[in-house]
């Protein structure tokens, strides 16, 4: 992504100057090439940053067998932060718990996916930030297949599901934790 817009960048930089070099700069026609080429640089600069880091975020998970069980005795670890409906874009449409041995999905039919917690891969912080919240994605070695869940924590200072989740994966499988907890970077 940094190679293609330095690249952009470059081009710009000599169509700026190749414009300035030769066009009359006391009409106006001057004005409006550098500003449609400027509009039109800012638009290839927004589409590449969209592709990479928007585009494609939310990644479905098809092959997740839910079955009709409560979620009595289980640990919340997931909230939905609000973005004008652009979150649903960002992470997935489950809501997530966890208890001593697996770690669950609830779909919005209220249906369980349940995964055992020594099948998380990762968890990793995104670069991603929904109303001061940062977005989470958990990686889940399902039969051979990766699953990924993103959700931003429900931590609050009464909360502390989130952390006791960390904390437990940090245990059974520390090379699964891709980024440090930290109060000040949650």
């Amino acid at each position: 992504m940094i190679k293609k817009i330095l690249i952009l960048s470059a081009v710009y930089a000599l169509l700026i100057t190749g414009i300035t070099l030769t066009m009359s700069q006391k009409g106006d026609g001057y004005l409006i090439a550098i500003v449609i080429l400027s509009l039109i640089f800012a638009f290839l600069v927004i589409r590449i940053v969209y592709k990479r880091n928007i585009s494609g975020l939310k990644k479905e998970n098809n092959n997740i067998n839910y079955t009709n069980s409560g979620t009595q005795n289980l640990n919340k670890i997931s909230t939905k932060p609000f973005l004008f409906g652009l979150e649903k874009n960002i992470i997935s449409d489950q809501e997530f718990y966890f208890d001593n041995e697996n770690f669950y999905a609830v779909n919005s039919h209220q249906q369980t996916a349940k995964f055992n917690l020594k099948d998380i891969n990762e968890i990793s912080k995104t670069s991603v930030q929904i109303n001061n919240s940062r977005i989470w994605q958990v990686k889940i070695n399902n039969n051979g297949e990766e699953i990924v869940f993103k959700f931003a924590h429900n931590y609050t200072i009464w909360n502390k599901n989130f952390l006791e989740f960390y904390r437990k994966i940090e245990k059974l499988n520390p090379s699964a934790i891709q980024s440090k907890w930290s109060i000040w970077t949650m």
